[in-house]
């Protein structure tokens, strides 16, 4: 737990600081602080030693969480399209990219300390390269003031996306423990099969937010992510209803595809509040989405163990289903407004 509430109290303090020193300062130093917790892991020896190393490694990473969005909205603004599903489709890739080659390593018997010692010092140098390119393109003052500074505004519509973000991040995180667990006592897979669910859940998220972008520009925000939830929803019901693998493989697919730009449009929503700064609405709405990540397994686990997991999974339906109703709070958020 170390870990989650390192991010869940940095994640507050970054928006503030985000607003103070700009989203690019939070980013670099986060980013450089987090590959530092990857050398400080490898050399913890002691319960003590790797707890702090935890609460460090994710305060950096939430920190780089709400700078990275802030960011990602700014650029948005300032390019006048769409592109935060596509930042986040990489986060995906980047997941799935980083299991893959954490499963080869541990496969050839490399030590830990040495894998973390090696992926530490590889992320710092692909960081410090990248850093070259974060600045953002120049804009008024005005424009500039605007985006990164003031303080935050509370509203219904913060409230709303916040709201948004824990439903869906709860659905993300139950899905990811349970989906296998549910195939394998449930529908009677095997295990290589079981975990397949999962599999083409991740798949088809990425590809959805490959194609994000466009999708939000030709249907709007709040339309994408009505439809996208409504989706999800129909995805878990075919998941539940019917009793076979093949079933349940469409329904995790269509899950993924459902939920795929609803997060991404959500943070791009809540940095485009009017008349509040994205730094410190991010940090709300990103803390918000990050505790229903960890409490959705939880919560799950509980239900079922009162009466079944099947049972259980009806929770993620209602909340995916009734989360369609939370896109309305993303009307007038376009960052496709001309700056002043």
């Amino acid at each position: 737990m170390m870990a989650a509430i390192g991010s869940v109290l940095a994640m507050p303090a970054a928006g503030w600081l985000i607003s103070k020193l700009g989203s690019l300062s939070i980013l670099i130093g986060s980013t450089l602080g987090f590959c530092l917790t990857l050398l400080l892991i490898a050399e913890s020896n002691t319960v003590l030693t790797l707890s702090l190393a935890l609460l460090f490694y994710g305060a950096m990473g939430g920190s780089m969480d709400v700078a990275m969005n802030t960011h990602a909205v700014m650029l948005e603004k300032r390019y006048q399209r769409h592109i935060m599903s596509s930042f986040h489709a990489l986060f995906s890739l980047g997941g799935m990219a980083g299991s893959g080659l954490g499963g080869w390593v541990a496969s050839h018997a490399v030590l830990a300390r040495t894998h973390f010692w090696f992926s530490g010092i590889a992320l710092a140098a692909m960081s410090i390269l990248a850093f070259r390119w974060l600045p953002l393109p120049s804009a008024s003052e005005d424009a500039e003031k605007a985006e990164s500074g003031g303080t935050i505004t509370w509203s219904v519509p913060l409230g709303a996306l916040a709201l948004l973000a824990f439903s869906i991040m709860l659905v993300e995180g139950a899905i990811a423990d349970w989906s296998a667990i549910y195939l394998r006592t449930s529908v009677l897979t095997g295990p290589g099969l079981a975990a397949l669910g999962y599999a083409v859940f991740s798949a088809a998220m990425a590809g959805g937010r490959l194609t994000g972008d466009y999708l939000t520009g030709k249907l709007g925000r709040a339309h994408l992510v009505c439809y996208g939830a409504l989706l999800a929803a129909a995805g878990l019901v075919f998941v539940l209803l019917f009793g076979n693998a093949a079933w349940a493989l469409v329904g995790f697919s269509c899950a993924g595809a459902g939920l795929a730009t609803i997060i991404p449009n959500t943070f791009a929503a809540t940095g485009n509040i009017e008349g509040s700064a994205p730094g410190p609405s991010l940090a709300v709405v990103t803390t918000a989405g990050y505790i229903g990540f960890l409490a959705g397994p939880p919560l799950i686990g509980f239900v079922a163990q009162l009466s079944t997991i099947r049972s259980a999974l009806w929770i993620l339906v209602v909340l995916t289903g009734l989360s369609a109703f939370a896109s309305i709070s993303m009307k007038g958020t376009s960052p496709l407004r001309k700056m002043l």
